[in-house]
């Protein structure tokens, strides 16, 4: 059997009792000044109605379905319609510490996740927030359009509570 951590900014595999690492790509970070209250921001990661709104904008997709319980340990499923085709966004809440940070798994149907864990922190400032959102274990190829598309997504919240 294969077990999997993530050490800093290298996943550590273990088999047989013995590790190996294997370094990821730099992290995605992103820092943003948004308008509106850290509880607002954050409930709109996880409110289906905001999210059907949210996780279309990078690439004018149409929302078909947002399935979340939005607890710790449970999966979630955000499925859009792309040029005639499904897009299945697939993941699991690991922490939902309202207002102040959220974790999950971040992948694709289909594709595997391996290490790609999102975790996004919210600090008040006055009638804005302070959002912070690190992406790990993203694939060196996809850095910049990762980066691209959390920007516009992180845009669509803000837009999704105004």
């Amino acid at each position: 059997m294969i077990s999997t951590t993530m050490s800093g900014d290298a996943l550590l595999f273990e088999e047989k009792g013995k590790v190996m690492a294997t370094e990821l790509a730099k992290p995605v970070r992103i820092y943003r000044n948004l308008k509106g209250k850290s509880e607002q921001l954050f409930d709109a990661w996880l409110d289906p109605k905001k999210i059907a709104k949210w996780i279309t904008v990078p690439a004018g997709d149409k929302s078909v379905k947002v399935s979340t319980k939005a607890f710790p340990g449970t999966p979630f499923s955000f499925v859009n319609l792309r040029d005639g085709n499904e897009i299945n966004h697939i993941g699991e809440y690991i922490e939902i510490r309202r207002p102040h940070r959220l974790v999950f798994t971040w992948g694709m149907e289909g594709f595997p996740m391996g290490a790609s864990r999102v975790a996004i922190d919210f600090e008040p400032n006055g009638d804005h927030t302070l959002l912070t959102l690190t992406h790990r274990g993203v694939d060196p190829k996809y850095l910049e359009r990762t980066q691209s598309d959390w920007e516009k997504i992180i845009g669509g919240v803000e837009a999704s509570i105004a």
